[in-house]
């Protein structure tokens, strides 16, 4: 014969746990529905938040163009090149208010076939280490004894660097097929300018390019020349170098979509009457400065006008 079974009853210790479990999920759920909100503001004037505009240029709509030149098949034995040909009695002026440029390292080589190059204003010769170690002839002359000393002993000792003035340098004409210098322009008086450039495209053989800063934020009183994008190119037309648009475009970072609530501390920079006035805004972007291990910085400049970044990249075919 069969017993009916009696249905079994809950635990009461079971049924208390389940409702604690229950409301357990019940407080993480209205946890995670709830609206984050920003913390207050430590001071009126903070720079306001991060737009998704800005959040997308660095996911990757930074303008560029790949080029076919291929680094690697273009094999170079940089020792076998000697030392630049000098001009005839040349002597060096030395300076002692000279200034300590900082140069870094570019992404050139990649972009442009070239076996020797003058780094001009080297600073710490960073560049030329960089070059060399790309396998690449690089001499590089800097203002001051002192940083080149300091910074760069071995290399003065080699003979790769040398104390100098971009105004009168040693070099006899068309000594380098790439004369590159690096945020070195916009910290020469402007009455020297005619002479640098002259000189610059004087010892190139083919190209030039360099980096030209636009700005006076956070250097107010060390860049003393000033002046957008179409004055620098008159120039150096002016000297036998015309602008190389192809090249720009490739080593020009660029972004479009930061609107003008995303531009902070902007100014008008430049001479109203020697190149005109132009705006020059910072955007918050996180970029690196230099080489990995050195300097990161949130905020970046942008000239409103095009979307370029800085630093703002020249290039130069000599004709």
């Amino acid at each position: 014969m069969l017993l009916s079974q009696r249905p079994a009853q809950p635990r009461p210790g079971l049924l208390i746990q389940c409702a604690l479990a229950a409301f357990i999920l019940l407080l993480c759920y209205f946890a995670i529905r709830r609206p984050c909100t920003a913390p207050a503001p430590v001071e009126a004037a903070a720079a306001p938040a991060p737009s998704p505009l800005a959040a997308a240029a660095a996911a990757g709509s930074l303008q560029y163009v790949n080029v076919t030149y291929d680094p690697l098949a273009h094999s170079i034995n940089a020792s076998s090149y000697p030392h630049p040909k000098r001009r005839a009695g040349f002597k060096a002026v030395n300076n002692a208010n000279a200034i300590k440029y900082d140069s870094y390292v570019g992404d050139v080589v990649s972009k442009l076939p070239f076996e020797t190059v003058l780094d001009a204003g080297t600073g710490n010769g960073q560049l030329v280490r960089a070059l060399r170690a790309r396998n690449r002839a690089a001499w590089g002359i800097e203002l001051s004894q002192a940083v080149l000393e300091r910074d760069a002993a071995d290399l003065l000792a080699a003979g790769l660097v040398e104390q100098g003035s971009l105004t009168d340098l040693p070099y006899a004409d068309s000594q380098f097929d790439l004369v590159f210098s690096a945020d070195v322009l916009e910290h020469i008086l402007p009455d020297q300018a005619d002479d640098v450039v002259r000189e610059l495209v004087r010892v190139a053989k083919r190209d030039l390019v360099l980096s030209i800063s636009l700005k006076s934020i956070h250097n107010d009183e060390l860049h003393t020349l000033l002046r957008p994008r179409d004055w620098w190119e008159a120039l150096f037309a002016e000297h036998g170098a015309v602008p190389n648009r192809a090249l720009v475009w490739a080593l020009q970072q660029k972004d479009v979509s930061f609107i003008r609530d995303d531009y902070n501390d902007c100014r008008q920079e430049g001479d109203a009457e020697d190149g005109g006035r132009f705006e020059v805004c910072t955007v918050q972007q996180t970029w690196l400065v230099g080489a990995p291990g050195q300097e990161v910085r949130p905020h970046r400049a942008i000239t409103p006008a095009n979307g370029e970044l800085e630093p703002w990249m020249f290039a130069f075919r000599k004709v």
